[in-house]
């Protein structure tokens, strides 16, 4: 039988070849322990056999891990609805060009989301959701799991907001203003 010569596989074939290679040999072992545990119980005087279940399920779990690094393709899809209470895909490539998709169930999607907005940003920022930090009476299905938010004591309106990292931009904000309007009412001697 003749083998085609590693060089002449592409990076997406030896991705393919490790992945592969990787989920027959979890297989492999993972099913002869299940195997092992299925003998009849006059068997279980055999001294070896719990001692090469264990083994079998250790070799099984150290094999080697199939790291795969992708890249976001730029898009998410909602064949569902896009509501938070439907599923969520995520397009995604790795650098051998296989194409993976990521299914995101309802329940994990806020908290998928919460762990990518954990970054900190400048208060000032503008946010790039459409939408956020409007004052317009938008339309409450586009809104779902939204913040509308007024400060009391400042001359703002009511505003939606698309986050929770979003609002307390919006309040940190605000509190920079009322800290700045409390500032001058004490030199003026208002205070």
């Amino acid at each position: 039988m003749k083998h085609t010569p590693e060089h002449l596989f592409t990076a997406r074939h030896r991705a393919l070849r490790k992945i592969l290679g990787s989920v027959v040999r979890f297989g492999v072992l993972s099913d002869a322990a299940d195997q092992i545990e299925r003998l009849p119980q006059d068997w279980e005087l055999d001294p070896g056999r719990g001692d090469a279940v264990l083994h079998l399920r250790q070799w099984a779990q150290s094999s080697t891990p199939v790291a795969l690094n992708l890249d976001w393709a730029g898009s998410v899809d909602y064949p569902d609805g896009t509501a938070l209470t439907e599923r969520a895909v995520i397009r995604c490539a790795s650098d051998a060009g296989i194409a993976v998709n990521v299914k995101i169930l309802p329940e994990q999607r806020v908290r998928l989301a919460s762990l990518l907005d954990m970054e900190l940003r400048d208060v000032h920022d503008v946010c790039p959701t459409q939408g956020c930090g409007s004052d317009h009476d938008l339309d409450p299905v586009d809104l779902f799991g939204w913040t509308r938010l007024l400060v009391a004591g400042t001359d703002d309106v009511y505003r939606w907001y698309c986050t929770p990292t979003c609002v307390s931009n919006a309040l940190a904000r605000a509190g920079e203003t009322l800290a700045a309007a409390d500032q001058r009412a004490e030199l003026d001697g208002d205070l």
